[in-house]
């Protein structure tokens, strides 16, 4: 099982429509038990936000001053995490890769790129962002930054899943 941290960047905020679409992606997951807890990370509160995060029955941690991410990561549940970025939706079938890995002993890194949205990123996927990943808990108690970008460099030796993240 996997605890799922959906991480809100401050710059460009994604719509709340874009959240909402994040999370909805996960429930399949929760539903198969892929996904056991969901917490969101944002920068900032909004009213938006707060309401979303009830009706889809998700934690919600403010970041503010201090370490965010070491706070929110002693709440999450399971020590594997996938990260994703709010506003990003995994493409169809996005499931069954990531229980496939987690099943067969994917002890790891596993990251999730974009799909290609331009010439430079359909002749090379692999310069797309990353948008997801799943990583081990500990792997990540060091950052200091709650980018998912940035989170994914530190990563050792990640493998790339087929699956790509859509924007929401």
């Amino acid at each position: 099982m996997l605890s799922a941290l959906v991480l809100i960047s401050s710059n460009p905020s994604p719509t709340p429509e874009a959240v909402v679409r994040t999370l909805a992606a996960l429930v399949p997951a929760a539903i198969e038990g892929v996904v056991r807890d969901v917490m969101m990370c944002a920068p900032a509160s909004t009213p938006d936000l707060a309401r979303i995060c009830d009706h889809a029955g998700c934690d919600l941690f403010m970041a503010e001053l201090g370490d965010p991410l070491r706070d929110v990561l002693v709440r999450l549940k399971e020590q594997r995490v996938f990260v994703l970025r709010a506003g990003r939706v995994p493409e169809h079938g996005y499931l069954g890769e990531i229980a496939d890995f987690v099943a067969h002993g994917g002890k790891g890194a596993a990251l999730m790129r974009d799909a290609p949205h331009n010439l430079v990123t359909r002749v090379l996927p692999a310069l797309s962002p990353v948008s997801a990943f799943i990583a081990p808990r500990e792997s990540l108690s060091q950052a200091r930054v709650a980018d998912v970008n940035i989170l994914a460099r530190s990563l050792k030796s990640p493998q790339t899943l087929k699956t790509r993240m859509m924007r929401g």
